[in-house]
């Protein structure tokens, strides 16, 4: 539901897919065959209940939906769909939870989907809810000279939704910017010239705490991150140091590839 907010002012094509989990089989080796076709015959239900639920809901619009139900592993599902339908944004729902149930790790199909994915990616925590988008933040080290033209696939949702984008950089010292990495913040402001946008400086060891702040400050809607920039991957979204964080669970990443 909360795609279908978000872009409640453009017409667009969904393709709700389901794939095999082999996640939960790879946890689950004594499964017989009969529960597992028990399982997969469950799943379509729910899917189909789900798909019936989008289809009926007032937040549909003027956007078209298109059920696919695939025999083969999610993963490999996905990228036949990216391809064949020429797919420009994929959206998954992650809970945060990881397998052991602790609330500090994003879960492996998720984590799968965001670095084997090659398409942009919308990952929307369970308690996501859509109010407005008005800040947007982009966490970086300004490191990425390809940063400012990767970000120009977002302009059209900024335009739409009047948001102002939040550049945050993101280190551990507070020392200063070499010229390559002065150049690429000039880059990201030329690129954002005629958009609002604040650049941010956060110094913390703890990336998770940075985001938390900025989050809290600027009261940010969204995250907007390169999928090349895995060191702040690593620590704020697939395996952070802290627990039980409160953006996990609330506040939607857009990963841009």
């Amino acid at each position: 539901m909360y795609a279908l907010s978000l872009f409640k002012e453009q017409r667009c094509n969904f393709y709700l897919l389901n794939g095999e989990n082999n996640y939960d089989e790879n946890f689950n080796e004594n499964y017989s065959n009969l529960a597992v076709a028990k399982n997969k015959k469950e799943t379509k239900a729910a899917f189909n209940k789900l798909t019936k639920k989008i289809v009926e809901s007032p937040l549909r619009g003027s956007h078209k939906f298109f059920p696919i139900i695939e025999e083969r592993d999610v993963i490999e599902a996905a990228r036949f769909q990216i391809k064949d339908k020429k797919i420009d944004l994929v959206v998954i729902g992650t809970n945060g939870l990881s397998y052991t149930g602790r609330r500090n790790n994003i879960s492996p199909i998720a984590e799968d989907i965001i670095t084997k994915l090659k398409s942009s990616i919308l990952v929307v925590p369970f308690e996501a809810h859509f109010k407005e988008l008005n800040q947007i933040a982009v966490p970086t080290d300004y490191t990425n000279f390809s940063e400012g033209k990767l970000l120009q696939n977002t302009i059209g949702l900024v335009k739409s939704h009047k948001a102002t984008t939040n550049f945050v950089y993101m280190a551990k010292k507070n020392d200063k910017l070499d010229k390559e990495q002065q150049w690429n913040k000039e880059a990201l402001h030329d690129y954002f010239l005629d958009q609002p946008h604040l650049f941010h400086v956060e110094v913390n060891e703890n990336f998770e705490l940075a985001i938390e702040k900025i989050i809290d400050t600027n009261g940010v809607d969204l995250i907007v991150m390169p999928a090349k920039n895995l060191n702040l991957f690593e620590q704020i979204l697939f395996r952070p140091k802290m627990q039980n964080i409160k953006y996990y669970f609330k506040t939607p990443f857009l990963v841009l590839h």
